[in-house]
């Protein structure tokens, strides 16, 4: 018999499917939101019985994180709209930073755009600081745009409280200890991650990327990292984080403000971490379209 993967809602199908990864499967509501739940099977092997309850528990983890943002919203953080037992409805984004530097080959990103994304990128994780909390799997796959390329940190799967073993590694966004295994997480961990992102964005790709993962890894935990000496804005600021000097992500933002101010952009920088965020009507519009999906599927089911 074969295995198929099985959706908590009727309309869900491969028409409107978009990604799976270990956390669960997304799928197209709308042109405004996306679904996010778990990998669901029907008669699963084994293997698939463990993805299914490893998805399960992330997917219940982000839904958690995400009540606590609804009430405590950010500009720069993806806005989820409504957490239902079978997942979560989020807003719908262009589309990653991953994606963008890929294709900045062909469509270059100016300066002042990538002073943008890396102020926006932090002010977000300083904000979850705030809370209490480290995303735990900060890099560009994680990280999204909206269409006049601001920055929305989304992802929260992996999020854990200060302190917390980190449950998700991603090299070179993550540095293991000496025993391969993960840090607590916590400023050096997030701030560690923050400098590969910043490096990836200066550079147009991530640290090491020329070489085998395995050695690449054992650079990092050796405390080698590539050149940030033509950076002549951030690389000092990113040696730092690679190194742990900050004792928070509050401080990172700080050191990045000053860095900007020094700027003749000085003005654009300052206000951009407060462009783009969610106004109560739109919240109220995204909450209104997935009620009236939820009851669409409430009548075929």
């Amino acid at each position: 018999m074969t295995t198929r993967l099985r959706t908590p809602f009727r309309s869900l199908s491969a028409d409107n499917f978009l990604s799976r990864g270990s956390a669960g499967q997304v799928f197209a509501i709308s042109r405004n939101v996306v679904f996010k739940c778990p990998t669901l099977f029907d008669d699963p092997a084994p293997t698939q019985a463990e993805e299914t309850k490893e998805s399960i528990k992330r997917i219940e983890n982000e839904k958690a994180i995400y009540q606590i943002l609804m009430e405590h919203r950010h500009p720069n953080i993806v806005y989820g709209i409504l957490c239902v037992p079978e997942g979560l409805f989020i807003h719908r984004l262009e589309m990653t930073l991953e994606s963008r530097i890929e294709e900045s080959q062909t469509a270059a990103i100016n300066t002042s755009t990538q002073e943008r994304w890396i102020q926006q990128m932090t002010s977000a994780a300083a904000w979850l600081e705030h809370l209490g909390y480290v995303h735990g799997d900060l890099r560009p796959a994680n990280i999204f745009l909206d269409t006049r390329e601001n920055i929305r940190l989304g992802d929260f799967d992996g999020t854990v409280k200060k302190g917390e073993q980190l449950v998700v590694v991603s090299e070179p966004f993550c540095k293991l200890n000496e025993s391969y295994e993960p840090p607590l997480a916590g400023p050096l961990s997030e701030q560690f991650s923050l400098a590969s992102c910043v490096y990836t964005i200066r550079f147009g790709h991530k640290p090491f990327h020329d070489i085998d993962a395995p050695i690449r890894v054992r650079k990092l935990i050796m405390n080698r990292f590539p050149s940030t000496s033509t950076d002549v804005v951030f690389g000092d600021l990113t040696r730092k984080c690679w190194h742990g000097f900050y004792d928070s992500i509050s401080a990172v933002e700080q050191d990045i403000l000053s860095l900007l101010r020094r700027r003749t952009s000085v003005e654009e920088n300052s206000n951009n971490d407060t462009l783009g965020g969610m106004d109560d009507m739109q919240c109220l519009m995204l909450r209104l379209e997935c009620n009236e999906f939820l009851a669409k599927e409430s009548k075929t089911g």
